[in-house]
């Protein structure tokens, strides 16, 4: 399948960040300009000080690590943070001017300090928070030298810095608690396919029963009789350690859907009509009895969560259509078109289902997977949604 083409929405979003990031780095850049031109009539501008260029360059330096970081980076905060210490400290041994570099260098330090707290357990570690707030906190020295500057703006600058915490606090419990959501989900649909791969086994094995009392009665080639078993066998095997891999807890308690499979995908279609949408389903003939039960089943669930995605997300469509064809020689497409246009209600599925964090496509995506297929679901370029997975005919054959 080829990948998913980004809808209008996501684009206009990353657009959207992007500019906001310019237009922050072009105030910081306008703001180390600013103050390192600017004096009073009686003083030279800080340019004439080498050290205010040490203090410049720590101002890039910051302003870099903001414009570049990303998670996995927060070395480069360690860095920036050492670098503004160690600049605050020259300032204090070689003064060599009534007021230092710093506001642009403050607000970059401050940025990173969301970054900082947000990724708190990340490499290097935590002190990482601690020597960035504290070369906010000592920042000031370089600023706050006239008279009666240091009291008012020392308390500003801790305001702003617990505002930068406490929001990079929430953000990093948000992170948390979808990242735990989606591992739950996940969980689930592990339990649940492995429970219907048990079902799926018992299938395999009752085959090779009935296989091997037909082989001890008939007059057929005992050859034959030890193929078909073989071959049931390895269906077994196959199904056994997909059930194997998925099963990651112990837990077995908790109810299951029922099973589904491809003659059942009309009655789901059936019962959405009813409810007042134009839906149509067309499946595949030469994909009866060509399908294994279990990858039949996922087919099942992607057409079940796809209208579920429609009945909540596009009230607005008229169409529905359900397709289950085969693509190419040893596997099958799923897919379930609709007509909604935009909608307010609608807006927020796009993201969620590209980036895999809606909580149906995390569990779909996980099932999908699990049998050897792949997922998309994004907007149609002619309007509307598409769910769709393409999944092999067969289940993957057993290593022994």
């Amino acid at each position: 399948m080829n990948a998913p083409r980004r809808p209008m929405s996501s684009r206009f979003n990353r657009l959207l960040m992007r500019l906001l990031k310019i237009g922050i780095v072009s105030v910081l850049l306008v703001t180390l300009v600013a103050e390192t031109t600017s004096h009073l009539p009686d003083e030279k501008p800080p340019y004439h000080s080498w050290v205010a260029w040490l203090q410049c360059a720590t101002s890039l330096l910051a302003i870099g690590v903001y414009v570049w970081y990303r998670p996995g980076r927060k070395h480069w905060i360690a860095i920036a943070s050492v670098a503004s210490l160690v600049a605050t400290g020259v300032d204090m041994v070689y003064d060599q001017g009534p007021r230092g570099v710093g506001s642009a260098e403050l607000l970059a330090l401050g940025l990173l300090l969301l970054f900082a707290v947000r990724h708190w357990d990340a490499a290097p570690g935590r002190w990482v928070a601690f020597a960035l707030g504290a070369a906010i906190l000592v920042v000031g020295a370089r600023l706050f030298v006239y008279p009666g500057s240091a009291v008012g703006g020392t308390v500003m600058v801790v305001m702003a810095m617990l505002s930068v915490i406490g929001f990079g606090a929430y953000l990093r419990s948000m992170d948390k608690l979808r990242q735990e959501t989606q591992e739950e989900v996940r969980r689930a649909e592990r339990l649940e396919l492995a429970r219907e791969m048990h079902d799926f086994v018992a299938h395999h094995v009752t085959g090779m029963v009935v296989l091997a009392q037909a082989g001890q009665v008939a007059a057929t080639d005992p050859r034959k009789s030890f193929a078909d078993i073989e071959e049931a066998g390895l269906a077994a095997l196959a199904s056994m350690r997909r059930m194997v891999r998925m099963l990651r807890d112990d837990d077995a308690g908790g109810g299951v859907n029922p099973l589904g499979d491809l003659s059942q995908i009309e009655d789901l279609v059936e019962r959405f009509n009813r409810e007042g949408t134009d839906a149509t389903c067309f499946i595949s003939p030469e994909l009866a009895g060509a399908v294994a039960p279990e990858i039949a089943a996922t087919a099942h669930r992607v057409v079940r969560e796809a209208l579920t995605n429609v009945r909540k997300h596009a009230r607005e469509a008229t169409r529905v259509r359900v397709v289950v064809a085969a693509a190419g020689g040893h596997g099958m497409e799923v897919s379930v078109r609709d007509d909604g246009r935009q909608a307010r209600g609608r807006f927020g599925r796009e993201p969620l289902a590209l980036s895999g964090s809606g909580l149906g496509l995390v569990g779909l995506r996980e099932r999908v997977e699990a049998v050897g297929g792949q997922l998309r679901a994004q907007e149609r370029p002619e309007g509307g949604w598409e769910t769709a997975a393409w999944l092999p005919r067969a289940a993957a054959p057993a290593q022994v």
